[in-house]
């Protein structure tokens, strides 16, 4: 750090809190924002399915698309907001109000269950394209009408 520009202890938590307290109340925002957006490419996607099932693959495609880079998101984001919590325990020392814990593996972490999510809602998307497909490739034998007596 250049001389002259000391910060203290105090006003790196102060600061750090900030930004742990801004992005917990961002991790709760996240998951409408996903369903929204992923089920609005699926609506419109299904309302595709009866006039151009090309683009409907194409729109099933970019919600698996959309689906996995969030879980990435998620990932990156997972890892700032932990390195906040360790940060922020160590200063609060004895004081510290955590339920971050390592070594346990469940219940899982709300991040965990939202990239979880994300992986089923990419899954998903992935059998819409293979539902919009199917018709193209196997198109349905035309119905065998009964045999009129004659």
């Amino acid at each position: 750090m250049p001389e002259g520009n000391d910060v203290s202890v105090k006003e790196i938590y102060k600061e750090q809190y900030a930004h742990f307290r801004a992005m917990n109340d961002i991790l709760y925002k996240i998951p409408p924002l996903f369903s929204v957006a992923i089920g609005g490419l699926w609506y419109f996607a299904a309302s595709q399915l009866k006039t151009d099932r090309l683009i409907a693959v194409a729109i099933f495609l970019f919600a698996a698309v959309v689906s996995i880079a969030s879980v990435f998101i998620m990932g990156r984001f997972s890892q700032a907001f932990s390195l906040y919590i360790t940060n922020l325990n160590k200063l609060d020392g004895d004081y510290a109000v955590s339920i971050k814990n390592k070594d346990k593996k469940w219940p899982p972490s709300t991040v965990k269950i939202i990239q979880f999510l994300l992986w089923v809602a990419a899954a998903i998307s992935c059998a819409g394209v293979i539902y919009a497909l199917a018709p193209l490739f196997c198109p349905p034998a035309p119905p065998v009408l009964p045999a009129q007596p004659s």
